[in-house]
């Protein structure tokens, strides 16, 4: 960064630090052909963030930018699990955790949904 160039942050939403549990599974590329056992590759991870557009996940696997995945959030007793797909936006190793963070895009969520997460977020 220049000197004297402030960093702004871009994000339109309001994000929350939230140790949600996760359970997640990458969408295979011909997975709408051939479908996988909802029981198979199943992990369980926690967040580190969310918001109403997106959250961020703290895993022991790297997943490639732009990949499906399917989750369940959790929402800690704010509103059931959250079911919804995202979309890997960003992947980056953390040296420090020895984990990877993955910053996943929502691509549907529904209006309740919505609400619980700002209940988190205070928005």
């Amino acid at each position: 960064m220049p000197i004297g160039e402030m960093y702004m942050d871009r994000r339109k939403h309001k994000r929350a630090q939230a140790k949600l549990t996760v359970t997640y599974r990458v969408m295979s590329d011909d997975e709408f052909e051939k479908p996988v056992p909802e029981t198979e590759r199943r992990r369980k991870v926690e967040t580190e963030d969310i918001s109403t557009t997106g959250l961020q996940l703290i895993c022991d696997e790297e997943i490639g930018k732009d990949k499906i995945v399917r989750l369940d959030v959790d929402m800690d007793n704010t509103g059931g699990t959250l079911a919804t797909f995202a979309e890997v936006k960003w992947a980056r190793r953390d040296d420090a955790l020895k984990k990877y963070r993955v910053g996943l895009q929502f691509l549907v969520v529904k209006e309740d949904h919505i609400a619980a997460i700002r209940k988190i977020t205070g928005e």
